[in-house]
C-alpha cells in the first residue's frame, strides 16, 4: 500500500507550486487527450483528484509530459486548415474552442462576444468547410473526413 505522506510530499527536484498545478491539470489533460470518454461530473472529478494526489511526484510529472505530447500530436493544424477554407481569425478561435471541447455558448463567454456573433461564426465555419454539423467540422479539422 502506498505511503500517503510520501506521495503528498513536494518533489525534491521541482517547484511544489508547479507540482500542485500539474496535479490539478491532469483531469483536463486527460479530457483533451481523448484517451478516455470521461463524464466530468463533480464526484468523478473529485475522485480523479484524490487518485492523482496519491501518485508519486515523478509519476505525475511524467504522465503530464506524455499527455501533452499526445495532445500536441493530435492537434489540428489550424493555420493550414484556416488558409485552405478561408476561415477568418474569429472563426478560427471558435474552431479552436470547439476542438478543446467548448460549446458555442461557452466560447462566446470566453471570447467576450455575444452568443449570436458566435453562432454566426459557427454558421460560416459550416458553410466554408461544407460540414454537416459541429462534429463533422471537428473531424475535418483533425483531417478525418
Amino acid at each position: 500500500m502506498p505511503d500517503k505522506d510520501k506521495a503528498a510530499k513536494p518533489s525534491r527536484s521541482g517547484d511544489p507550486d508547479q507540482l500542485f498545478e500539474t496535479r490539478a491539470e491532469l483531469p483536463e489533460q486527460i479530457r483533451r487527450s481523448g484517451l478516455f470518454d470521461l463524464d466530468y461530473d463533480p464526484e468523478e472529478l473529485a475522485r480523479m483528484h484524490r487518485i492523482f494526489e496519491l501518485l508519486p511526484d515523478q509519476t505525475v510529472l511524467d504522465l503530464s509530459k506524455r499527455l501533452e505530447r499526445l495532445i500536441a500530436e493530435g492537434a489540428p493544424d489550424f493555420a493550414a486548415f484556416s488558409e485552405r477554407f478561408g476561415i477568418s481569425p474569429a472563426e478560427r478561435k471558435l474552431l479552436e474552442s470547439l476542438v478543446e471541447g467548448l460549446t458555442v455558448v461557452a466560447h462566446a463567454e470566453k471570447a467576450g462576444i455575444s452568443v449570436n456573433t458566435a453562432r454566426t461564426h459557427m454558421r460560416r465555419l459550416l458553410e466554408k468547410t461544407g460540414s454537416a454539423g459541429q462534429l463533422d467540422l471537428i473531424r475535418k479539422a483533425h483531417g478525418q473526413s
